[in-house]
């Protein structure tokens, strides 16, 4: 079996002929393979960007490589909602389902296997794949990481979507990735949208209880001038998942950006939401909300990069934890030299709610244009007592009191998202670990209390 240290020239070309792929493919496999053999592992100690998570102590890249398909995984969350979605679903190393709409497929919309793609599509696949990895730009160090260049050189099962130029696609996008197998699982996913296109694309991320497993996983999205993109990203992970996942966008002139995450589930979770602003009065909304359980390491590091004038971000992650747990928020915002008239805002908040769970955060800003709008902060803090006395002082019971606080602590990050379904499955994940949690346990900020006793 291969692993992610034994990979050869030989079992990349053999994979590669077996499924295919066209020699551009092939080659370009091989070439990001050279530049595996040149990188190591992320080292806590020495790399900027790993510096909060001990790799070597949370990741074992020592497992095989999964390369065949399962058929069984969960419903997805939008299979009630009444809407006609295009699907694809990964299970393992494979895809093993695509279903399109035949109003989308009249429209030119296109998700199909990304193999067959850059054979099928090659005009469209051969620009895109791997150019918000391939090489090591400023402000990112995506092209320096291993566990980036070992997905592109190795990916297995790949999804392409193809929204066309004009084309708004109301339902869903929804890609299924779904781990049934220990080992390593190397999941691709590559999207374009065409000017004014709009589209929302729906990861959902789940695994069998007992599944061992590594998700080493990438997504690149180009967002075309006055596209219009959702990304929704659930990390629904079982409790033995590690999850690596770079999910990048590049959007041009005039494009809306939103990019949401729901980190609830996985062993240990480190994602990269990162958005390049490559266009004048270009748009991102980065969003995240995390709740971490005994044992969960989840390392969320936000990136923006205004490289154009007169673009806008404004990124909000907020998150609660308990047990053991241990949550790191990296957010970066850089502004390049010619990137006048940037409005940017960064901020994160945590809730810790029982005694061991540590919250750290670090919002950066790297600004190197004095023409701007910029703010960035951050707070961690545990239940206000006074919002606990307020609400039991009108007959509700403590317990349902912390409930409400709880969850209401997550509202702010739905204030401008109206994506079918999402929220109801977002706040269905919190309300049940909410539900199972040891209210008693959970620890009150008193101070807010005595000062307004004092007054």
């Amino acid at each position: 079996m291969t692993t992610l240290t034994t990979l050869s020239e030989a079992a990349l070309t053999g994979a590669s002929d077996a499924a295919g792929e066209p020699t551009w493919l092939r080659d370009r496999r091989l070439a990001a393979y050279k530049r595996t053999l040149d990188l190591a592992w992320p080292d806590s100690r020495v790399d900027e960007f790993w510096r909060s998570t001990p790799f070597a102590q949370r990741i074992d890249v020592e497992r095989d490589i999964v390369t065949t398909g399962g058929s069984d995984s969960p419903a997805s969350f939008t299979a009630d909602l009444d809407l006609e979605v295009a699907t694809a679903r990964i299970v393992d190393g494979a895809l093993v389902e695509v279903t399109v709409p035949s109003a989308l497929v009249a429209q030119g919309v296109v998700v199909t296997d990304l193999s067959t793609a850059a054979a099928e599509h090659a005009d469209l696949v051969e620009p895109a794949l791997g150019s918000l990895t391939s090489s090591d730009t400023e402000g990112t160090g995506a092209g320096a990481d291993r566990t980036i260049t070992v997905n592109d050189a190795a990916w297995t099962a790949g999804v392409f979507i193809h929204v066309p130029a004009e084309v708004e696609v109301d339902a869903p996008i929804v890609m299924q990735i779904h781990a049934a197998t220990g080992g390593a699982h190397l999941p691709r996913v590559l999207a374009v949208l065409g000017h004014h296109a709009r589209a929302s694309l729906y990861l959902e991320h789940t695994s069998e209880p007992d599944t061992d497993a590594l998700v080493d996983e990438v997504v690149e999205v180009t967002a075309h001038d006055a596209a219009i993109l959702d990304v929704v990203s659930f990390q629904r992970w079982g409790d033995h998942v590690d999850h690596l996942a770079l999910q990048k966008v590049q959007a041009h002139r005039d494009s809306q950006v939103r990019h949401l995450s729901v980190t609830v589930g996985g062993r240990t979770v480190r994602l990269l939401p990162e958005t390049d602003l490559v266009g004048p009065g270009a748009e991102t909304r980065p969003l995240g909300l995390y709740f971490a359980d005994d044992g969960q390491w989840f390392d969320l590091q936000p990136y923006v990069r205004h490289l154009a004038p007169r673009a806008t971000s404004n990124v909000l992650f907020k998150g609660a934890l308990q047990g053991r747990s241990r949550t790191v928020f990296r957010g970066n915002v850089f502004v390049h030299k010619d990137a006048v008239g940037t409005d940017t805002d960064e901020n994160n908040r945590s809730l810790i709610l029982t005694e061991g769970a540590r919250a750290d955060a670090t919002p950066f800003l790297e600004i190197e244009c004095s023409d701007i709008v910029a703010g960035h902060g951050s707070a961690t803090g545990q239940i206000d007592a006074l919002q606990l006395y307020y609400l039991t002082s009108r007959g509700i019971t403590r317990d349902e009191a912390l409930r409400l606080i709880v969850t209401g602590f997550f509202r702010e990050v739905f204030a401008d998202v109206d994506l079918p379904g999402v929220e109801d499955a977002a706040m269905s994940e919190i309300d049940a670990r909410v539900a199972a949690a040891d209210l008693a346990s959970f620890q009150i900020n008193d101070a807010s209390l005595k000062d307004h006793h004092d007054e």
